[in-house]
């Protein structure tokens, strides 16, 4: 058998709750260490460990009350999903949230502001389940824990019939995402930063 299958079989994913925001955040954080896109916003790689939990931290505090937050019984993976016309972060919650993205950027928190809006613009307008993050821990990829922790909303997703999109920012794992049935569909170029390559999966049944 092999680890992933053992993984798998051992492993269960479930909503994630608000008792989880430490062990997620941290797993998040340490699965992004060297994202492309973490490595632009927060460069310097001495106090990324310090500051990515508490990026992730907030992230989850957005996402949780739409209840699409899962993680595998062990924290070993998680995922930060929005629902169909709740993917983006309106102005008033940079304002109330303001102390924090302080907190985590500092001065560069206008470059952060600056580079979202270019991938927003470019977001599609249809309505779609949106994945704002998806990470294993590095200690436990390859496992299969990042699997099933994607399989746990895109079952939902697909009863529902609606489709699915994510931006990757790793050409490595654009062949892991089309396993699960996203297909590239252009790329956005982020100024003096690295490209993203928007992925698109259509409804469960539709032809392709």
């Amino acid at each position: 058998m092999s680890a992933g299958a053992a993984a798998r079989g051992s492993a269960t994913a479930r909503r994630a709750e608000k008792a989880d925001s430490a062990a997620l955040s941290q797993t998040l954080a340490r699965a992004f260490h060297d994202d492309p896109m973490t490595c632009h916003l927060l460069a310097d790689e001495a106090s990324r460990p310090e500051k990515l939990p508490r990026l992730f931290t907030l992230l989850f505090k957005l996402a949780l009350p739409y209840g699409a937050c899962d993680v595998t019984d062990g924290c070993e993976a998680a995922t930060l999903w929005r629902p169909p016309g709740h993917w983006h972060m309106p102005l008033w919650q940079y304002l109330t949230n303001a102390g924090e993205l302080l907190g985590v950027f500092g001065s560069g928190t206008l470059k952060v502001m600056q580079t979202m809006d270019v991938v927003e613009k470019l977001h599609p307008k249809e309505p779609h389940w949106y994945l704002q993050a998806i990470g294993t821990d590095p200690a436990k990829q390859g496992k299969g824990y990042g699997g099933l922790v994607m399989r746990h909303q895109l079952a939902r997703i697909d009863e529902s019939g609606q489709p699915a999109y994510l931006e990757s920012s790793k050409t490595a794992n654009i062949p892991i995402y089309q396993s699960f049935g996203f297909a590239v569909t252009g790329e956005i170029k982020i100024p003096s930063g690295p490209t993203l390559y928007p992925m698109w999966r259509k409804p469960y049944g539709e032809p392709g």
